[in-house]
C-alpha cells in the first residue's frame, strides 16, 4: 500500500496560505487532522490539506485577506513617510495635518477590509469611504499642496492595498470566487475615495478663491 504523503507545518501553512500560529491552533481545535511524529512534529498528509481547502475556501481566503491588508499598515506609514520626504512640498504638511491624514489612512483601510469582508453592508461602506476621501481633499487643499500633488499622495498609499489584495491569489493554490472578486472591490472602493478626494479639493479651492475675492462662500 502506498504511503500517503505527509508535508511538515511550514510546508502546510504555506499551501494553505496562511500563518503556522492559525494552522497550530486549527489543528489543536480539531478542524483539520496532523499526524503526531514520535519526536513531537506535525505532518499533514496533503490529501488532509486538500480537504481541508475544499471545505473551507470562503473561510481562507477572506480570513487572509483581511489579515494581510491588516500587515500592511505599517507598510502604508512607510511609504508615505518616505515618499512625503522625497517632495519639494513636505513641509507644507504640518504635524497636525501629518496625524489628520494618518488617522484618515487608516480608516480608510478598515472601510477597505470591511468592503471585503462584510458585502451586504456595502452601501453603508461606500457612503463611509466617500466621507474619508473628501476629509482627505479638504486638508490637502487647506495646506496648499496642489490637486496633482494630493492625488499622488493619495496613490502612495491606494498602491500598497492593491498589491497585497493581489499577491494573496499568487501564493494559493485553491481560492473562491469570492476572493477573486474582492480586487475589483478594492479597486472601486479606492476610486470613490480618489473621486471625493478632488472633488472636495476642488471645491474647497473654489471656497477660497470666493474668499479672497471678498465674495461670500
Amino acid at each position: 500500500m502506498k504511503q500517503e504523503e505527509r508535508v511538515n507545518i511550514s510546508e502546510a501553512s504555506r499551501i494553505l496560505a496562511v500563518s503556522e500560529q492559525a494552522l497550530r491552533q486549527w489543528t489543536d481545535e480539531g478542524k483539520i487532522k496532523a499526524f503526531i511524529t514520535p519526536g513531537g512534529h506535525r505532518r499533514y498528509s496533503r490529501a488532509e490539506l486538500k480537504r481541508f481547502i475544499n471545505q473551507n475556501r470562503k473561510m481562507l481566503g477572506i480570513k487572509d485577506l483581511v489579515a494581510d491588508l491588516e500587515h500592511v499598515v505599517p507598510v502604508l506609514h512607510d511609504t508615505a513617510t518616505s515618499y512625503l520626504r522625497s517632495t519639494s512640498w513636505d513641509g507644507r504638511l504640518n504635524a497636525e495635518s501629518q496625524k489628520q491624514l494618518a488617522s484618515l489612512g487608516r480608516h480608510l483601510l478598515d472601510l477597505i477590509i470591511k468592503s471585503v469582508s462584510e458585502v451586504s453592508r456595502e452601501e453603508e461602506t461606500s457612503r463611509a469611504v466617500r466621507e474619508v476621501g473628501a476629509s482627505l481633499g479638504w486638508i490637502l487643499a487647506r495646506q496648499r499642496l496642489s490637486l496633482t500633488q494630493s492625488v499622488q499622495t493619495f496613490i502612495q498609499h491606494r498602491d500598497p492595498i492593491i498589491r497585497v489584495t493581489t499577491e494573496i491569489l499568487k501564493k494559493r493554490e485553491g481560492f473562491d470566487r469570492r476572493i477573486v472578486e474582492a480586487i475589483p472591490m478594492v479597486n472601486n472602493a479606492m476610486d470613490e475615495a480618489l473621486v471625493s478626494l478632488v472633488t472636495a479639493y476642488q471645491q474647497q479651492q473654489n471656497m477660497l478663491r470666493r474668499k479672497k475675492a471678498g465674495k461670500p462662500v
